[in-house]
């Protein structure tokens, strides 16, 4: 495999796994995919025409959908050109009845400009700025209770950082950006209020806030669902980390321990549901609440 084939199964397979996790990012991935490369297989155009149609950029669509249906034609792209041909029609009866008429300049090879990069990350920092600074974090607490039934021993949290041979630091740091996309994704179920993720050398404190109301199953499932969005994230970012499935939390925690706490409040008595894993875990040990 060439450095330009593999440097394009890269991205398309990061492209793929952030569709389950951001579609914006994703459909990022797809227009740099096409703005260095010809893809060779219909599934990625297929992927792109569908973002981008979802979000009306009609015309950017028609453009992908042209060139799928040429080169499919050239026998260049693997493919059914009806396919292509059907979303043609479908775009182009979109457009007619939205007054656009597209120009022969979009109908060709669509080109990837320099704005939609700059916008797409200008529109990521807004929402990381958002997320940062808007959340309520300092009514959140990331009970570490059940750190010392941890591998590691009952030492303190924290006390010890500094990263070894094998610490995730080294290997598969978390990032904000990671953290900020997955604190998204959780926060748009409206039984969260907030949520954060600290991570502390080889451990993450994942700390929920939500409803009053929400029951310790919907809890417990909340936490699944930001930590495996979390995992997904990281799997997008980091290619040869497995993505979670409905069984596995992901490849992720194969590297990091957890310790959850979820609740209406930073008390005690607040918490619906509390957890934790080692590494490797396939499952989160969820703590008998008093």
């Amino acid at each position: 495999m060439s450095e330009k084939t593999n440097e394009l199964y890269i991205l398309t397979q990061k492209a793929q796994k952030m569709e389950m996790i951001n579609e914006e990012i994703a459909l990022g991935i797809y227009l740099e995919i096409f703005e260095k490369y010809t893809p060779k297989i219909s599934k990625t155009y297929e992927s792109a025409i569908r973002l981008l149609e979802k979000r009306h950029r009609l015309t950017e669509a028609l453009t992908i959908c042209n060139q799928a249906i040429e080169l499919i034609n050239a026998d260049e792209v693997s493919g059914i050109v009806d396919r292509f041909e059907t979303t043609k029609t479908r775009l182009e009866r979109k457009l007619s009845e939205a007054g656009i008429q597209p120009s022969s300049s979009e109908r060709k090879k669509y080109k990837f400009k320099i704005r939609h990069l700059v916008f797409l990350l200008i529109s990521l920092l807004l929402v990381f700025a958002i997320l940062r600074f808007a959340t309520p974090y300092d009514e959140l607490d990331v009970n570490l209770e059940g750190k010392e039934s941890l591998d590691g021993g009952p030492a303190g949290f924290g006390t010890d950082t500094s990263p070894d041979k094998d610490s995730p630091e080294t290997v598969y740091p978390i990032t904000e950006t990671m953290i900020a996309i997955a604190t998204d994704e959780i926060k748009k179920n409206i039984d969260v209020e907030s949520a954060k993720i600290i991570p502390q050398g080889n451990t993450l404190g994942v700390a929920i806030i939500v409803k009053p109301g929400t029951s310790e199953e919907r809890s417990k499932e909340l936490g699944t669902l930001y930590i495996k969005a979390l995992a997904g994230t990281a799997a997008a970012t980091y290619e040869d980390l497995r993505s979670p499935t409905d069984t596995t939390l992901g490849g992720l925690y194969e590297h990091y321990m957890l310790v959850i706490s979820i609740g209406t409040g930073s008390k005690e008595e607040d918490f619906t549901a509390k957890g934790s894993t080692t590494k490797g875990s396939k499952s989160i040990y969820w703590r008998k609440l008093d």
